[in-house]
């Protein structure tokens, strides 16, 4: 004779109010909301993002002016190319801390670096371009010299 196994269909097993109240907090659903708001404001410089840029004309010259807060003039480095400049800012900080009460003794070094490449509508001249900062704010003027053309016309 056959044993046919009937089984019966199952159903989740239900749990209780507690369980479910224990397994929502072991799950920790903000863990990811509160960690994304730690990360943004931990550690966090005014280098990630970049740095504001502005570039304006005046009658006779472009001007770029770069906020650059808490920057130390030697930490900046301009390059200047035909139609363009690239602003490079590093800043190197270290940090100790000791902590005789707990016993421990911290040292931190973070290095960080932003750059940005402003092209301009005029060909740079090195002889009469100038960098002046101060109150955190970095001008770069420069006289309003047309582009010249690498075409060649034919007669």
């Amino acid at each position: 004779m056959e044993s046919k196994d009937h089984q019966s269909p199952k159903y989740p097993m239900r749990r209780s109010l507690m369980d479910q109240i224990d397994a929502f907090f072991q799950q920790d659903p903000f863990r990811g909301v509160l960690q994304s708001i730690d990360d943004f404001f931990e550690n966090k410089s005014f280098f990630s993002a970049g740095f504001p840029v502005r570039l304006y004309e005046t009658t006779d010259e472009w001007v770029i002016e770069a906020e650059l807060p808490g920057v130390k003039r030697e930490n900046i480095h301009i390059d200047l190319y035909d139609d363009y400049l690239r602003i490079a800012v590093e800043n190197d900080m270290e940090m100790e801390s000791q902590h005789s009460k707990k016993g421990t003794y911290t040292h931190e070094r973070r290095i960080d670096r932003a750059e940005r490449v402003i092209p301009l509508r005029y060909t740079i001249d090195r002889s009469r371009t100038r960098a002046s900062f101060a109150n955190g704010v970095l001008k770069i003027r420069g006289p309003k010299y047309p582009k010249t053309s690498n075409t060649l016309t034919i007669e």
